[in-house]
């Protein structure tokens, strides 16, 4: 009975690991297992940019382990993604929720567009602009030369994100954060 018993409870628990959330080890404490949080995005109207958008996506999907960002659309995205003729801006609601304008005028200006895409994302994910004018930062913005094509975050900026995911970001703002490049309204 007693070996049944433990038997059963040991059926469950395995059976109830796979309705669990996929964890990681957050690598600033290796005992710390965290969840990782899938972000949506819907880049269905972001038109010639869509590719763009998905490359800046993956790239931080690549350095940030906590955060999933997958492509969905209708109301199970939180990130809604267009294109139009103005700059490009983010209308930051929240950790993970916000409206992106992929802009035009900063392509015609002769910046690369997925990294337009992952700097956008990067508001949305809680990060301000940083005008020190490196290719290595993303949120450099337009002080980096149009030359810079990278994508990837710095790591001082995947490490920030990766504070927001654990909850150090308003998960909602009482007031939307407005970015259009590098200026904070």
């Amino acid at each position: 009975m007693f070996v049944r018993k433990i038997m059963t409870a040991l059926a469950v628990t395995l059976g109830m690991t796979f309705l669990a959330p996929a964890l990681i080890v957050d690598s600033a404490s290796a005992a710390a297992p965290v969840a990782v949080r899938t972000i949506y995005y819907d880049a269905s109207g972001a038109q010639e940019f869509k590719a763009a958008v998905d490359e800046g996506a993956e790239a931080w999907n690549k350095a940030v382990p906590v955060i999933q960002l997958k492509q969905a659309t209708g109301t199970q995205a939180t990130i809604k993604v267009y294109a139009d003729d103005g700059w490009p801006r983010t209308m930051s609601n929240g950790f993970g929720r916000g409206t992106i304008y992929m802009g035009r005028q900063a392509v015609t200006d002769g910046f690369y567009p997925p990294r337009i895409a992952a700097h956008e994302i990067a508001h949305a994910l809680g990060l301000p602009d940083n005008r020190n004018g490196r290719c290595d930062y993303l949120m450099s913005g337009h002080s980096s030369p149009t030359s810079c094509k990278t994508t990837t975050p710095h790591e001082t900026e995947a490490a920030q994100v990766t504070r927001n995911a654990g909850g150090k970001f308003p998960a909602t703002l009482s007031r939307p954060t407005v970015y259009v490049d590098c200026y904070q309204f």
